[in-house]
């Protein structure tokens, strides 16, 4: 595809499998050997030039392959916004779902950091990585990424399940990477509602998450306002259809449900506090 899209542009690239392969590595040899510019890593300066990229590759044929590389046929444009990355992700998913699925995982979102113009870039503030490209991911408690797929709108490749965005996230995710039954699913306020923990849990899986507000229907608990008047470590559960409800009172309210757990019990556990000198 790179050769036909150089073509395309009137140019010859004569592109091989291994000078791609050397490509590669360069591009992942300059992720950890970080300079102000990539064209410094074929520098004379010994503080920034790197031997082994020099030897594998000249500067200006790396910098034809960079403006030439394409992974499908440019021409043939289609209504998935990464349709030009599509094979891409299908292929290290595919690679990745070789992989023995772990005990525990986590569901959540990725950002690959991205500063150009594109319709689907995200900002997600307070994330490390504000701008560029939203993920969603299945991860393992060692943090190998077994399934991910790019947050486009209506074109994302997950299946709609009726149940909302978060849990159609997440059963899409376990369908995809065909996790087994028996896996804990860990996830956060964006995925968790109660009907995907009752889901979860018809089809053999652990689950576990905080959750919003807005997410509690009809559960009896105190109102937030009331309850954040109470002495911090306060706390109320309840024991519904297969899922523990649980509520404390810590910097906010903080809420939990979970289908792994039955009971509810409480010790004293010491807090972490700063010290200021």
């Amino acid at each position: 595809m790179s050769n036909l899209y150089a073509e395309q542009k009137g140019k010859t690239l004569n592109l091989t499998e291994d000078e791609l392969l050397t490509f590669y590595g360069i591009l992942l040899i300059s992720g950890y050997n970080t300079v102000p510019r990539q064209r410094l890593l074929w520098s004379d300066d010994y503080d920034v030039s790197n031997t082994a990229v020099k030897d594998a590759m000249r500067r200006n044929r790396f910098d034809e392959i960079m403006s030439s590389v394409h992974l499908v046929d440019n021409m043939k444009i289609t209504a998935d916004p990464f349709f030009k990355v599509r094979p891409l992700f299908k292929h290290l998913n595919e690679i990745n779902n070789a992989i023995p699925i772990a005990e525990h995982v986590a569901v959540d979102e990725m950002m690959i950091e991205y500063f150009g113009r594109h319709g689907w870039k995200q900002f997600i503030r307070g994330k490390p990585i504000c701008f560029g490209y939203k993920i969603w991911s299945l991860a393992s408690s060692s943090g190998f990424v077994h399934q991910m797929e790019s947050y486009v709108g209506s074109h994302t490749h997950l299946v709609e399940t009726g149940l909302g965005q978060g849990p159609s996230v997440v059963l899409g995710l376990a369908e995809k990477a065909e996790v087994p039954p028996g896996v804990k699913f860990y996830h956060d306020s964006l995925f968790t509602t109660l009907s995907l923990v009752d889901e979860m849990t018809l089809r053999g899986y652990g689950s576990c998450g905080t959750m919003r507000q807005t997410q509690l229907h009809n559960v009896p608990f105190t109102v937030p306002q009331t309850f954040k008047k109470t002495p911090r470590g306060d706390a109320e559960y309840l024991i519904e259809a297969e899922k523990l409800i649980v509520r404390w009172n810590d910097n906010s309210v903080v809420t939990v449900v979970s289908n792994m757990e039955r009971e509810f019990t409480e010790t004293e556990v010491k807090r972490w506090k700063r010290l200021y000198i």
